[in-house]
């Protein structure tokens, strides 16, 4: 979907090179149509604002996930509720406005990190893996994270092993000796969760089976599909969006395993963030009613709920503390 490391320090790792998947480029979903609809869904009516005063800035960015363009039409709305209701000047890092525009920054995991430490960027979008990261660096926990505002759910999602349904693979031991698909050496679920969890199944990463890096969650479940990769570890969330989208058929893959629920990405603001600042957007993202594009991505999710860290982010911590452990032990055998 989306939890790395940004504890560490970033690996390198081989690369398939597959078609581009739409989702992950930034010339993607570029037609005059895209551009318009995007437009469209940035200046969407919004109440009027809830705080008076001046005007203040906010300099906003996303990971890179979509392209700009398509990420414009799911969170332009968003970002239309915010201006408003908190009476703000939405930007990106060159201080061009958001405002019915698609100049919304969409970076890289290291420049998204760097963005919010430097206080660049006050505003972000960021994989849960990015968080312990950030918070070790003294940045804020995370406020809010898609949610459902009747039952209180906050949205989550799992780490999942996958292989094609009319593969021999039923069951994780059965990959022994194989090649399962990591997505980038600093995914949460892509790569730091697979060598945490994957020990207790049997599967040793580098020893058991070999570790290919596929270059994205996208890329991974594609390599699996057209029989690139006998196996691969995903994000449910984001192999569930492909679902959805027609980029593969859930009755072509089968789930081998099933982690705990790891939280989805979430909203962070920068610790250089003034507290006024903070409250607007904190109350205006937790009034936020989700577009109908944003429903369709996130089934069941309706809103921003708040973000307890120490329940909500239990199982991001364990991957944490063990990559570092992992990370310490190599360093001693050395």
């Amino acid at each position: 979907m989306r939890f790395d490391t940004r504890f560490c320090a970033l690996l390198s790792g081989a690369t398939l090179m597959l078609g581009p998947v739409a989702a992950q480029t930034d010339n993607a979903a570029t037609t005059p149509q895209a551009r318009a609809a995007a437009a469209r869904a940035a200046a969407a009516p919004s109440p009027a604002p809830s705080f008076g005063g001046p005007r203040e800035k906010l300099v906003v960015a996303m990971p890179k996930t979509y392209a700009k363009s398509e990420t414009m039409l799911l969170w332009g709305d968003y970002f239309n509720h915010l201006a408003r209701c908190g009476n703000l000047d939405l930007q990106n890092i060159h201080g061009e406005s958001l405002e019915r525009s698609t100049n919304i920054d969409t970076l890289g995991e290291k420049e998204l990190i760097d963005g919010i430490v430097t206080g660049k960027v006050q505003l972000a979008q960021v994989n849960p893996g990015l968080v312990p990261q950030l918070v070790n660096a003294g940045q804020p926990a995370p406020f809010g994270v898609p949610g459902n505002k009747a039952s209180g759910k906050r949205n989550s999602y799992t780490l999942i092993l996958i292989s094609r349904v009319d593969s021999p693979f039923t069951k994780p031991q059965d990959l022994v000796g194989k090649k399962i698909a990591h997505s980038t050496p600093t995914s949460n679920s892509g790569n730091l969760a697979p060598r945490a969890l994957f020990p207790a199944l049997g599967l040793q990463p580098d020893q058991n089976y070999e570790v290919v890096f596929s270059n994205g969650h996208e890329r991974s479940v594609t390599g699996v599909m057209h029989g690139f990769y006998p196996a691969a570890a995903v994000a449910s969330d984001l192999y569930q969006r492909m679902v959805l989208k027609g980029d593969v058929k859930g009755s072509s893959i089968r789930t081998l395993w099933e982690s705990p629920p790891f939280m989805t990405e979430t909203w962070t603001l920068g610790k250089e963030v003034s507290p006024d600042l903070q409250a607007r957007v904190k109350k205006c993202s937790y009034s936020y009613n989700f577009s109908p594009k944003l429903r369709q991505l996130l089934p069941g999710n309706d809103t921003f709920l708040p973000i307890n860290f120490e329940r909500d982010f239990a199982t991001v911590m364990e991957v944490y503390t063990k990559t570092l452990a992992a990370q310490a032990g190599k360093g001693a055998a050395k």
